[in-house]
């Protein structure tokens, strides 16, 4: 979804997970990219990580065109290395993947696991040794490429390298805990939120987008798994609903079953 002045996590990876850089030549003409689309679409850019076969982007939008914006990215990316590589074909693995940010307590926190990913894929040791960040331009306040902002996560962070670190190696391993609360694989932040931005939707132009669309048949199915755990007599259904599927609940299993007649995927009642 494209809503102005919004914070994003985005992420794309390689095509059947092949890399989509490989050379510091590759990795350096993204970048230089990255900057081109930062000018062309009025976005600002907080982190980044570039990994062998995927990348993450934090970015705030000024204009309701990240679609476009991740579009032309991918695109002008893909021109320059299939030529370069002397190669054919879809270089990444179909549409960017994106979710909104609530606010700025999830915006630090994402910033943090953006950086953390070189080391849980074991690729280094220590966080300084890999170049393809922005990690370095905030911990060492080093070179920073022009179109990376850096002065919001700083200024929530104490201000200087040396506190970012502190929070960036408290941060590191959490990154499970952080993703709890993504829902509907597009909001990360709380349940209110969540249906804030559905209500949004709701009111948009274009439904007819196919990830409106799959959203709101997705939050449909689950007011309706709801009202029928309701009449079952369940007392606390949200709980019921997020159970996990190995686990025996009659209430639950009945409330599948009507779904599933009324031509909803049983699955889909999760959040």
């Amino acid at each position: 979804m494209d809503f102005p002045n919004t914070f994003y996590h985005v992420l794309s990876r390689g095509n059947e997970r092949k890399e989509i850089f490989g050379d510091d030549r590759d990795y350096l003409r993204f970048r230089e990219t990255i900057g081109r689309a930062v000018d062309k679409f009025h976005l600002e850019v907080h982190a980044y990580v570039l990994m062998p076969n995927h990348y993450h982007l934090l970015i705030r939008t000024s204009q309701a065109n990240l679609s476009k914006a991740m579009h032309w990215l991918g695109v002008s990316y893909s021109v320059w290395f299939n030529r370069r590589h002397q190669r054919s074909g879809h270089l990444f693995q179909g549409r960017f993947k994106s979710f909104v940010i609530q606010d700025d307590n999830y915006f630090r926190a994402m910033c943090m696991y953006i950086h953390g990913n070189p080391l849980r894929a074991g690729i280094v040791k220590d966080l300084s040794e890999y170049k393809w960040s922005s990690y370095s331009s905030y911990a060492y306040k080093g070179r920073r490429e022009r179109w990376l902002t850096t002065d919001l996560i700083l200024s929530m962070c104490g201000g200087t390298g040396g506190r970012f670190n502190e929070a960036q190696e408290s941060c590191l391993g959490k990154g499970s805990d952080l993703l709890n609360d993504l829902r509907y694989g597009t909001y990360l932040g709380s349940e209110e939120y969540a249906q804030t931005c559905l209500r949004r939707l709701k009111g948009e132009k274009h439904p007819e987008k196919p990830q409106v669309k799959f959203l709101l048949k997705s939050q449909d199915i689950k007011e309706t798994a709801l009202r029928v755990l309701n009449d079952l007599g369940e007392k606390e259904p949200d709980m019921v609903l997020g159970s996990t599927r190995g686990k025996s609940r009659p209430s639950r299993d009945i409330a599948i079953y009507v779904l599933a007649h009324l031509g909803s995927s049983p699955g889909s009642v999760q959040q």
